[in-house]
Formats: C-alpha cells, sequence, structure tokens
C-alpha cells in the first residue's frame, strides 16, 4: 500500500554490550558445530539481568522520538511489537511503555505477528495517520528476551539463533530522512501449524524441564504437510509482498542500494528469503550487521534501519528495501527512499557486536 508524505523521521535501538561467541557456545556445549557451520553467526547479544522486554522498548522508543526531534506530548499513535513473555502475565506492558515514553495522551496497543510484528506494526500506524487527518506522528517500537529456563536461544529453533534487544521507528507526515514509498503485507494461515506443532491451546506450561522447543514442533508439523510445500508456500508468499511493494514504489530490487533482512542464519535466509526474491547473494544487505546480533524476534527489521542510519552509509537518493517473515505465516516488505543523511549518522554508531544508546544503560530497562 501507498501512503501520501509518511516519513521515516527517526530510529532507535537498546542492543546488549554483553555477547557470547558461536564458538563459544560449541566449545561449552551449548550449540551445535553443524549448526555453526549451517548458520555462519558469530555472536548473540545476551540482555543483563536486569533489563526488561518493555523496558527496552520504551528505551529504543525515547531514542527514536529523540531522533526525531519531537517531543513525547506529540505522539499521536505507539504502537508495541513483542513475540514472547512481555514479564509480567495479565499486566498491559504497552501501558507501562507508554508510561516510560511520557506519551499519555497517545493511542497505545500491542502487536503481536510472530516475527514481522515490527513491520505489521508499522502498517497499522501507517493506515492511522493516513486516516486520521489530527494525527501525525506514531512510534514503533519492538523487544524480546530470549533466555532460560523456558528458552534454549541456542537450540529452540533450526537455522537461527536468538538475541535479545528493542528497536523502534518514529514515522511522521511532517517530514523525515527517508519518505516511505510502499509497505505490502501478505499472509498465509494454513502455516500456522509450523510453531504450534501439535500443542493444544491452554496454560503456560514450559519451564526448565520443558523448554520451547520450536525445531519439534516444526517436526510435528512436517508430517501433515510436505516440506516442499512449505517452502513453495513461503516462497510465493514472500515473493508477492516484495513484487508488490517494489512495483508500487516504482524500482526493481535489483536497484535498491540496501535490504535488510531478517536475522536468520545463513543457510536458512538463502532458501527462505534470497531465492524467491532471486537475490543471489548478501551483498547490499545488512547480513554483517546480523550475524553479530543474532533473532530479535519482532524488531529485526528496526535494528536494521538504526544500524543503517548509524553506519554513515545512507545518502540522498538512495532506496532501501526492508523485508520481514513471520510465523502464521506472514510477510512484509516496505520500500523508502532516503532523502537526508539522518543528523545522526555516525555520531552514536558503536562497535560490533551490539550497544546501549548512548546515555541508556541498562539501568532504564527494568
Amino acid at each position: 500500500m501507498r501512503w501520501d508524505d509518511i516519513y521515516l523521521a527517526g530510529t532507535g535501538a537498546w542492543l546488549p554490550t554483553d555477547h557470547v561467541t558461536a564458538r563459544q557456545a560449541v566449545a561449552d556445549g551449548d550449540y551445535s558445530p553443524e549448526e555453526a557451520e549451517r548458520s555462519e553467526q558469530l555472536h548473540l547479544i545476551v540482555a543483563p539481568p536486569d533489563a526488561s522486554t518493555p523496558g527496552m522498548a520504551a528505551a529504543a522508543a525515547t531514542q527514536a522520538l529523540r531522533r526525531a526531534a519531537r517531543t513525547p506530548g506529540e505522539v499521536d499513535v505507539l504502537l508495541y511489537s513483542v513475540l514472547k513473555h512481555n514479564g509480567i502475565n495479565v499486566a498491559n506492558p504497552t501501558s507501562y511503555v507508554q508510561r516510560e515514553v511520557g506519551s499519555a495522551a497517545a493511542f497505545a496497543a500491542e502487536v503481536r505477528a510472530g516475527s514481522n510484528g515490527g513491520l505489521a506494526a508499522l502498517e497499522l500506524a501507517c493506515d492511522r495517520l493516513a486516516g486520521r487527518p489530527d494525527a501525525n506522528l506514531a512510534l514503533v517500537t519492538c523487544a524480546d528476551i530470549w533466555g532460560p529456563p523456558h528458552f534454549d536461544r541456542w537450540r529452540a529453533d533450526s537455522g537461527l539463533v536468538f538475541g535479545d534487544g528493542g528497536s523502534a521507528v518514529a514515522v511522521s507526515t511532517r517530514g523525515g530522512f527517508a519518505r516511505l514509498r510502499s509497505l505490502v503485507t501478505t499472509q498465509d494461515p494454513e502455516l500456522e501449524g509450523l510453531h504450534r506443532g501439535n500443542d493444544g491451546f491452554g496454560d503456560f506450561r514450559n519451564g526448565a524441564d520443558h523448554p520451547i522447543d520450536l525445531f519439534q514442533r516444526a517436526q510435528a508439523f512436517l508430517e501433515r504437510m510436505p516440506k516442499e510445500e512449505l517452502w513453495k508456500r513461503g516462497a510465493v508468499g514472500l515473493h508477492a509482498a516484495v513484487a508488490r511493494a517494489t512495483d508500487e514504489a516504482g524500482i526493481a530490487l535489483e536497484a535498491a542500494d540496501h535490504v535488510v533482512l531478517p536475522h536468520f542464519g545463513s543457510q536458512l535466509l538463502r532458501r527462505q528469503v534470497l531465492q524467491p526474491i532471486g537475490l543471489s547473494d548478501f551483498s547490499r544487505t545488512t547480513w554483517e550487521f546480523a550475524r553479530r546480533v543474532g533473532h530479535l524476534g519482532a524488531g529485526d527489521q528496526f535494528a536494521g534501519l538504526n544500524h543503517l542510519a548509524e553506519s554513515g552509509t545512507l545518502r540522498p537518493g538512495q532506496h532501501i528495501v526492508v523485508i520481514g517473515v513471520g510465523g502464521g505465516f506472514n510477510w512484509s516488505c516496505a520500500v523508502l527512499e532516503v532523502l537526508d543523511t539522518p543528523a545522526w549518522s555516525g555520531r552514536e554508531n558503536a562497535p560490533h557486536p551490539g550497544h546501549a544508546p548512548a546515555g541508556e544503560g541498562s539501568g532504564t530497562c527494568r
């Protein structure tokens, strides 16, 4: 879908400085050598013990808002996307994020769309800005923490490993460093069982003796759907989203200067993302950043955009294609046209594998 005059005004991220190398995880027996070879992952970033998922989301959102040169009171829409547990059952963590950011008057809600939650929330935010003449600023923020005892970040799934962090964007109808040229989402709910397996719905049942096992669920689903059909459906869904988005933006994927990818392992990325859309390699992509961070859940795409904005590589006239893949299944593709080099480009850029934004250490993420 195209919207007239919606801009990316700010990006933010709260990425921990603590990390574990894949080599060390293999040496410790936490990560299979075969998976390490296939994924080519270098590091995973790990949140400190006092960090919380909503806290990281609030810190990332605050940074994106500050970089957009806007105040908390100006925010009209605040959407929070998360994939795993928020930290406290029944409580509304979006209201916590809203209070921490200071945007009490904003419309605020949580959005869940699996690992594509960030882009799904962005599409909803843009729809709300386009449909309300009095609204001009939206904050979309994401965060997840993947850790024991109920989740094994190294072994819970095959083809990817999980890092902790928060990321956010601020979008505005009053200008920014990039214009949103298009954003398209496609879906195929026949694939929802890939992440459910044979599990029935009920109370939360995972812990140290029974951690979440996404790989086992996938194997159960593949007893009902042939693997080749799964791959084919995935390719069709992603290709449709990318083809429509690039067509609406009037730019071929091959002409894009940057491609923001999900933070999957190398082999899975090639099979699930690159091959269906006709990319031959990782050049022009955010892969080198992703392999030092890990899969952040809903926030890969905003973290990738933030990395590009901080890196000093964005120039006016460039185009960015952003790709999201979420369980369920849903796929999104956004196309951005860079209008100006971000004002914060190179100023808060920190070494890999991750970083906490300046002045926003772990104490702000409780």
